[in-house]
């Protein structure tokens, strides 16, 4: 049975249709006082890939340039840059109060049999072993970013996540949770490809700082997304068990840059991303409120 937040969300990334290319969609409040980037990103992949029918979209380099108001709607606008034999190039710029707040150049292909095939194999352990032991089912993503912190950020989304229990996670080791959705999805082109686009701006930025020790806490450290990659190798379902793994590439000037792989159940390497965005420590309040 699908729950009424999974039906929510998947209407949120399936946009409404306005005009040929042009898009409208709505927003939620998450909680982190501005639309989510993965909400912004899922609806832009969204509407790539409506305008596109029967190729699937292979990767995607986006730019968030303004925070977007969740009270309001937003539309995206879809430029057709390029229609080839074999692949389709698309533009989108998403637009508030006549503004961009984000940009994406994406790449679709249609289906290609046979060739070569490769991928780096990840031996994972199973989501039910004791190694990721805090299940989130119904819990909300907040309660993961710290044992201690328990905004309302995230929080209601409709996925079940396991993650290590942070009193005991080595830093030295990526970070890494399972994660699905907590129901089926329904058999719409291109609703994985979105929904993991959705889900793929978690703890990347996070990641950057476990080599210097750091656990991110939202009242002590400033994290947002500048820029924001994503390369989908094969075909997935996130509506199945995803194994995510990020690690950290850089830290430094007040930015971040994390790497992420996302592997099915069978340690095949199904998707991966990069995010690069800013990294602070916010600065004490005088005031001390």
């Amino acid at each position: 049975m699908t729950s009424p937040q999974l039906n929510d969300l998947v209407g949120l990334l399936e946009l409404e249709q306005l005009e040929q290319h042009i898009f409208r969609g709505d927003s939620r409040d998450l909680g982190t006082g501005r639309v989510f980037g993965g909400q912004v990103l899922g609806q832009a992949v969204s509407a790539a890939q409506r305008t596109c029918p029967g190729r699937a979209i292979h990767s995607v380099h986006s730019y968030f340039l303004r925070p977007g108001d969740f009270t309001k709607p937003i539309i995206y606008q879809v430029e057709n840059t390029r229609d080839g034999r074999s692949y389709s190039a698309r533009s989108v710029t998403a637009i508030q109060d006549g503004k961009p707040i984000f940009s994406l150049l994406c790449s679709l292909q249609s289906n290609e049999e046979g060739g070569f095939d490769y991928y780096n194999h990840c031996d994972v352990t199973p989501p039910e072993s004791g190694l990721l032991s805090i299940d989130l089912e119904h819990e909300g993503i907040a309660t993961y970013r710290t044992r201690t912190d328990r905004s309302k950020i995230l929080q209601d989304l409709p996925f079940h996540i396991k993650i290590p229990d942070p009193e005991t996670d080595d830093l030295d080791l990526p970070d890494r949770f399972w994660l699905k959705t907590s129901g089926p999805l329904p058999e719409t082109d291109g609703i994985h490809q979105s929904m993991l686009a959705f889900v793929s701006d978690l703890r990347l930025l996070v990641s950057t700082l476990r080599p210097v020790g750091y656990r991110y806490k939202v009242t002590e450290t400033m994290l947002a997304t500048v820029c924001h990659a994503i390369w989908f190798h094969r075909p997935l379902r996130i509506d199945d068990w995803l194994f995510l793994q990020s690690e950290p590439v850089s830290l430094s000037n007040g930015r971040g840059l994390g790497r992420g792989a996302i592997y099915d159940s069978s340690g095949v390497l199904v998707a991966s991303t990069m995010q690069e965005g800013v990294v602070r420590k916010r600065r004490p309040n005088p005031s001390g409120d």
